[in-house]
């Protein structure tokens, strides 16, 4: 090989080392993560004040922290429909690029499996980021009223008005359960756009009584109401009995033995209780963001300070939480359902 040629060969080698080194990052520096300088809309799918806008905006203030790039949150409200209303936007006109996350009412899935038409989502195709902790529901009446334990509820001509949102809530499903089960009909009163509402509609004497968890009974007014003795419980899901409530009768217990087809399937119409304050992004978010948001989360929720509130402010047990990937799998198993139990569930909750 002649001298020219080598020279050449070095100029060749040269230049391709050169246009390596300055398509890659400097030396000692990485890639700029993704949320960096961005922001996350943090959809809250009821009102101003209700306990989801307030786990809403705890969410806001923590989670952040968590996630690489360190993205503002920030919250949205968007009420309706007893949460089908943002649900549906989630699905449906939020980007499925990480930047949008819905505080979901976890019930709403139910709607989907007995084929309501408000419902324009698939809950299974959610990226599910996980839930706060379990939350089984009660049921408790304003003691001054004429219903003083649920075999008066059973035996009333005039059965008591229950507070609701609409007919894609948690109590309202629960409600309507207890109709197939115990052979009553309770006045659904819906419309109310929170739960702290629906407590306002009972000091009002608007409704008689909430359907509700068990959870409810530590923030204000249900704290207060339980030590003024405002408030009388009546029946709780079970089969396990809280420890939060006084130790009333479960839906188990006082079922009769005929309606024990329906008290079969309640593993499946109640497993909402095992998911409280869920969290969702679109469908389709790419997997490494989706990850992303999943561990933050879970880290989120380990946090000491993050801890403190969240028993301050909200319902929280601090410890029965589910990981999105647990999450993500249980809402298709529950869903997922052969044919003649989602027949026999739309018989259950239809109107």
């Amino acid at each position: 090989m002649n001298r020219r040629n080598i020279v050449n060969d070095r100029r060749v080698v040269c230049g391709l080392l050169l246009a390596i080194l300055c398509s890659s990052p400097a030396q000692g520096q990485s890639a700029k993560p993704f949320y960096e300088g961005k922001t996350i809309e943090l959809i809250a799918s009821s009102g101003t004040g209700a306990t989801t806008d307030i786990v809403s905006r705890l969410v806001s203030r923590y989670l952040g922290k968590y996630i690489p790039g360190n993205p503002g949150i920030l919250v949205r409200n968007m009420p309706g429909g007893g949460g089908l209303v943002s649900a549906n936007y989630l699905y449906n006109i939020s980007k499925p690029d990480g930047l949008a996350i819905l505080t979901v009412s976890r019930a709403n899935y139910m709607e989907q499996m007995i084929g309501r038409p408000e419902v324009r989502a698939d809950f299974r195709k959610f990226s599910w980021l996980g839930s706060f902790n379990k939350a089984p529901m009660m049921f408790a009446c304003r003691s001054d009223t004429p219903y003083k334990n649920w075999a008066a509820v059973r035996a009333s001509k005039t059965p008591p008005r229950v507070g609701q949102s609409g007919t894609g809530s948690i109590s309202y499903i629960f409600a309507k359960l207890l109709d197939k089960i115990f052979d009553v009909k309770l006045r659904n009163v819906t419309g109310f756009q929170s739960a702290r509402e629906t407590d306002l509609g009972m000091e009002r004497g608007e409704v008689d009584c909430r359907a509700t968890s068990d959870l409810t009974v530590i923030r204000s007014p249900w704290n207060r109401w339980v030590k003024e003795k405002y408030i009388t419980f009546f029946l709780q899901q079970g089969p396990e009995k809280s420890d939060l409530i006084p130790p009333v009768p479960t839906v188990y217990e006082l079922a009769p033995p005929e309606a024990k087809p329906t008290v079969d399937l309640m593993s499946v119409i109640l497993a909402y209780t095992e998911f409280d304050r869920p969290f969702a992004a679109p469908p389709n978010v790419p997997k490494d963001r989706l990850q992303l948001l999943r561990d933050g989360f879970v880290k989120m929720l380990q946090d000491r300070e993050f801890a403190v509130e969240a028993k301050t402010l909200l319902d929280w047990d601090g410890a029965s939480h589910l990981t999105g990937e647990q999450l993500q799998k249980r809402m298709e198993s529950v869903i997922n359902q052969p044919a003649d139990v989602l027949k026999r569930i739309k018989e259950i909750l239809a109107d």
